[in-house]
């Protein structure tokens, strides 16, 4: 029994592997029934795409024809205009040997016209050139007499600055100090007089009045000491300077003497503006000196006197002692006078600074308008010289070429040459012609050598996925011998991973080979069509015919390029357009959200940046050109809630629908210039980026998403 359920086991273990490969070898063959399906779909598509290549092969060739003849149209014309344009040259050589045997005849009389004009425009330059002098030398002495005036009255302003900074602003405190101490000793000393004339005699306050008045000219001698001791140093001081002023003065003049020396024994060195500049240094030093010296003086015969007498009088009444009532009442009076007199100099003596200084500031103000003036006056002149030596310059311009035609006039014979080194290389354009034909034979044998390897390279890429699809079908046989010896009721689990990974590689061995093969042939019909435009530039020379045949080839190259990459079944959808997603942008107040925009063109593929703003700015502008866009639904601006995510995933959707529409409506209207009639396979990004910089990277590059 034991040996029995062992078999048992045994055999349903067995079973269950029989049934796990049956539906293994069930799922395989499902696969390989479905990648057979789509390896004929594949090659269904390849027959479509080397049916529309030969199409589009034979639409080249008849355009290749027609472009032929019509080459050989236009070299009929250019020989029939080469012809004419010999005989006009040599019709033109005669008349203009003509022409210039009658001019020889007066051309010595244009020539001595010529010099005489040439003397006349010299002296009208000479008496130009003499009033403009006398012009400027006038203002410049009107410039020196307005310098000189205010260099007298800058003079007398700093004298009188001197002689007020003789008095310190310390000197005439302490006369306002002293003046005030004898008013106060004056009222007691009043005081004590009306008390006495009514009886009542206060001798300690007399005492006191008088002691204050002791102690005041005590403390005045004092002071007038240390300000002696400082005057003397001061006078020391300054007549050091004077000494240093004058030996710096004397130098300056030595040397000025040297330098005229030096002009005298040289003629031909001049430098003038050096000799101002020693001049005027001389005038400075010359100016400090004096100013030192009437300093000097006045310290001397006036300051210094005043203050010994004051210092006299001073110690005459401390020796004198204590004095009477009265006699000290006189002494102060007499001492307040004198401290209200000079206090009393001393203000006029700043209120004429003050008006000597605003005079001073007037003049200098008149002397700066005066300067603006005469500059102005200067530029006029200038300005006139400058025209009048423009016009002469026109003047002898103009005789200039009128002596040079002269010259050319006499060498016809030059010309002649010329001429006929033209119609030489005209003749050989001819044999240009016949090798341009020769080239354009070669790239017609080209162009089929090209549509043979096309076709011998699609029969390769069909023998490959042949040659897969019997490998894959000897691979399904040896799975269905597998599936016979299991039971066919036994379920089967579908694999759904492993279908789509084998369409995927399929697909994509496919989509390679043939983009490969397609490119390739590409390249090639671009080398051609170089080949060709190097053909045509050998006829320059000729305008007519570059331009047409300048214009035809940019127009077989686009066929050439898009028809080789396009297939008919994207010309129904041609531009796919989406939104996948938006990023938010920026900082504080310049946040914002910038939405992706994905533009495919048939095989070319690009992605921008822009923000809501730039979808209303080319909104408004394109619908005032297409009156058909006033009727598509824009996303409206919203006040609030502007930078929600729910908002902004809402405005994608609606700005992607939006430029769906927008790019259904411009295919299919008639004065759009995207017209699906106008550009047809010439359909491409350069298209779109032309007709809006909106669609064109790196115009509205601020973000850091790389829109450039």
């Amino acid at each position: 029994r034991k040996q029995i359920e062992e078999m048992e086991e045994k055999q349903r273990s067995d079973k269950a592997e029989l049934v796990r490969m049956q539906q293994e070898v069930e799922s395989q063959r499902k696969e390989t029934e479905i990648v057979q399906l789509q390896i004929r779909k594949q090659e269904e598509s390849l027959k479509r795409r080397s049916v529309h290549i030969e199409s589009r092969l034979k639409d080249l060739l008849a355009e290749k024809e027609k472009f032929e003849e019509e080459r050989l149209r236009e070299q009929q014309e250019i020989e029939l205009q080469k012809k004419k344009h010999q005989e006009e040259i040599f019709a033109r050589v005669k008349e203009e040997l003509q022409r210039l045997q009658e001019l020889n005849h007066n051309e010595k009389a244009e020539k001595m016209q010529i010099f005489r004009e040439l003397e006349r425009l010299k002296k009208e330059k000479d008496e130009q050139y003499m009033k403009l002098e006398s012009e400027k030398k006038r203002l410049e002495e009107q410039e020196r007499e307005q310098v000189m005036l205010v260099a007298h009255l800058e003079e007398q302003l700093r004298e009188k600055q001197v002689m007020i900074e003789l008095l310190k602003r310390g000197d005439v405190q302490r006369v306002e100090e002293e003046k005030r101490d004898l008013e106060d000793i004056r009222e007691s000393l009043l005081k004590v007089k009306e008390a006495r004339s009514e009886g009542d005699e206060k001798r300690e306050e007399l005492v006191k009045a008088q002691h204050d008045f002791v102690e005041f000219k005590r403390k005045q001698l004092e002071q007038l000491t240390i300000l002696e001791k400082d005057l003397v140093q001061q006078m020391d001081h300054l007549e050091k300077e004077i000494a240093d002023e004058r030996r710096a003065l004397e130098h300056l003049k030595y040397a000025h003497e040297d330098h005229l020396n030096l002009l005298r024994d040289d003629e031909n060195f001049v430098d003038a503006v050096f000799k101002a500049e020693e001049v005027e240094k001389i005038k400075t030093a010359e100016y400090r000196l004096q100013s030192k010296v009437r300093q000097l003086e006045y310290l001397k015969s006036s300051h210094l006197p005043a203050l010994l007498e004051e210092k006299q009088r001073a110690s005459e009444v401390l020796d004198r002692g204590l004095l009477g009532l009265d006699n000290t009442l006189y002494q102060i009076e007499k001492e307040i006078e004198e401290k209200e007199e000079r206090l009393a100099q001393y203000r006029a003596s700043t209120n004429q600074l003050q008006q000597l200084q605003e005079t001073f500031e007037f003049t200098a103000n008149i002397a700066r308008q005066e300067e603006k003036v005469r500059k102005k006056e200067k530029e006029i002149l200038e300005s006139r010289e400058k025209q009048q030596r423009e016009a002469l310059e026109q003047a002898v311009a103009k005789l200039e070429r009128r002596h040079s035609a002269l010259q050319r006039r006499s060498t016809i014979d030059f010309e002649i040459e010329e001429q006929k080194q033209k119609l030489a290389t005209l003749n050989n354009s001819c044999s240009e012609q016949a090798g341009l034909q020769a080239s354009l034979e070669a790239e017609q044998k080209a162009l089929e050598q090209d549509r043979e390897r096309l076709d011998q390279e699609i029969q390769q890429l069909k023998q490959k996925i042949y040659e897969g699809d019997g490998q894959k079908g000897s691979h399904g046989t040896l799975e269905e011998r597998l599936s016979h010896t299991t039971s066919p009721t036994t379920p089967t689990k579908p694999q759904p991973l492993a279908a789509p990974l084998v369409d995927d590689r399929i697909n994509a061995f496919i989509e390679q080979e043939v983009q490969r093969r397609l490119q390739n042939i590409h390249h090639k019909a671009e080398d051609n069509d170089v080949s060709l435009s190097w053909s045509t530039e050998s006829l320059k020379d000729n305008e007519r015919l570059n331009n047409g045949t300048l214009q035809r080839k940019l127009k077989y190259e686009r066929m050439v390029c898009r028809s080789l990459g396009a297939n008919p079944d994207d010309l129904k959808d041609p531009i796919k357009i989406s939104i996948p997603r938006y990023v938010l942008c920026g900082q504080g107040k310049d946040e914002h959200y910038e939405f992706e925009i994905k533009i495919t063109v048939l095989d070319e593929t690009w992605t921008v940046f822009r923000r809501y703003s730039r979808f209303r700015e080319m909104h408004k502008t394109l619908r005032l050109k297409y009156p058909e866009l006033a009727t598509l639904e824009f996303p409206p601006k919203k006040l609030f809630g502007n930078k929600d995510e729910r908002v902004i995933a809402e405005r994608r959707s609606h700005l992607e629908q939006y430029l769906r529409s927008f790019f259904s409506a411009m295919l299919n209207s008639p004065s759009s210039p995207l017209h699906i009639d106008k550009v047809g396979l010439t359909l491409s990004k350069y298209t779109i980026c032309e007709f809006s910089p909106f669609f064109r990277k790196g115009v509205f590059d601020y973000s850091s998403h790389g829109t450039s």
